[in-house]
């Protein structure tokens, strides 16, 4: 089982007073759950890598649940690592690899986390599970409530709601009124906060295991993620160091923060050489879903993550997203959402800028489907227009389209 040691203050070295205090109580900082690892050995590697789960939960030791019986799964984790090689030549990077997350159970890497983070609250005994998102994260194995801002996709309500959750939608900005009422929710009905606050939602290490075995032991030079507010940067920083630790890998890539330019705080706090994350004002983006200017939990923990493994963070336009997302699509078969599809629009820059190089590997997180943001993909009302069963009326329809696709 996992060795569950203590929660403690990463900053001041503060020990929780109980598994449901997820804040330091002296200087108010996000905890950390420590997980005894040091047990385990090659061997155990070996077991791991051969089990038949192919779930994140594969490598239970490494996460704070005390027993498996508690595991809430729709089988998390696993997901392709394909060779994008076409897409790979238009971008000038021959060995850009694609990790697949679109295929999760709600299509979305949000599954990763949650699965680790509920099943650590099923066993502290809550009975609701409570998230404020723009629209990718939801519980599973109790009682939902989702609230989220004025403006999300309607079809990540609709899916949420599918599920059972309760959903909220508030008129306010994410990172202001809609967060402050949050808060004050939780408190009030005690809800279990599945937020990057929580401490036991740490799933997404998965990546950095995953990518070790699916490499066969080999690091990539660079693994490129989405970021709003930095738990998938930390967290997998986190899991290699572990591996590290334990000697399973001899080093670690360079990680990048991929952000839309119109909330990229990591963006700014690396220009300036800022030791801490400074909110940002997030403005309107076709990114929706990292549309977060104020990285408060996790922030400055990624930001260390980021400096340490020499990597960085890019800032992509609207154009650049979306163009990503359609150069995605087109050249390797996967339908990324725009936030997406953000690392490979970060991969493309980065390698004109000179900073990836030809030989490099690359590896691109693809963390939600696009059918979750469906609207971001221009259509023409042509295409919807129905035409006569004639050869005459398709050969003019193909016209049509074919001219309407070239402007």
């Amino acid at each position: 089982m996992g060795r569950i040691s203590a929660l403690v203050c990463p900053k001041c070295g503060a020990a929780a007073a109980n598994a449901r205090a997820f804040r330091c109580p002296r200087c108010a900082c996000v905890l950390e759950a420590k997980v005894d690892i040091s047990h385990l050995t090659a061997v155990d590697f070996a077991a791991m890598r051969q089990s038949r789960d192919s779930s994140i939960w594969r490598w239970f030791d490494f996460f704070p649940v005390s027993h498996r019986a508690a595991i809430v799964s729709l089988g998390e984790g696993g997901t392709p690592l394909l060779h994008a090689k076409r897409l790979g030549e238009k971008l000038g990077i021959a060995n850009l690899y694609l990790k697949n997350d679109t295929v999760l159970p709600t299509g979305s890497l949000k599954d990763r986390s949650n699965s680790v983070g509920i099943s650590v609250g099923k066993e502290l005994g809550f009975e609701t599970a409570s998230v404020i998102s723009t629209g990718n994260a939801a519980a599973a194995g109790m009682r939902s409530v989702v609230i989220v801002p004025k403006g999300t996709a309607p079809s990540k309500i609709i899916q949420a709601r599918a599920y059972g959750a309760t959903v909220i939608v508030v008129d306010g900005r994410f990172d202001y009124e809609v967060a402050e009422l949050y808060r004050s929710a939780v408190k009030e009905f005690g809800w279990y906060d599945c937020l990057s606050s929580n401490p036991y939602r740490v799933g997404k290490k998965s990546y950095a295991y995953e990518l070790d075995d699916q490499f066969d032991g080999a690091i990539a030079d660079w693994v490129i993620h989405p970021t709003a507010g930095g738990t998938g940067i930390f967290c997998m920083w986190q899991g290699f160091q572990e591996f590290l630790s334990l000697a399973w890998i001899d080093r670690v890539p360079k990680l990048v923060a991929a952000q839309s330019e119109a909330a990229a705080p990591f963006v700014a706090a690396i220009e300036k050489g800022l030791e801490n994350v400074e909110p940002v004002i997030a403005r309107e983006t076709v990114a929706e879903s990292i549309q977060v200017g104020n990285p408060a939990a996790l922030g400055w923990r990624a930001l260390a993550a980021l400096r340490e493994s020499n990597g960085t963070a890019v800032a992509l336009s609207d154009g650049e997203i979306l163009e990503a997302q359609a150069l995605t699509a087109r050249l390797s078969g996967i339908f990324a959402e725009p936030a997406a599809a953000t690392s490979v629009a970060a991969a493309k820059k980065l390698r004109a800028a000179g900073a990836i190089k030809a030989e490099d590997v690359v590896v691109c997180n693809l963390t939600g489907h696009g059918l979750k943001q469906p609207e971001a993909i221009h259509v023409s009302e042509n295409e919807f227009v129905p035409i006569a069963p004639t050869l005459d009326s398709l050969r003019e329809q193909i016209r049509k389209l074919c001219n309407s696709a070239s402007r």
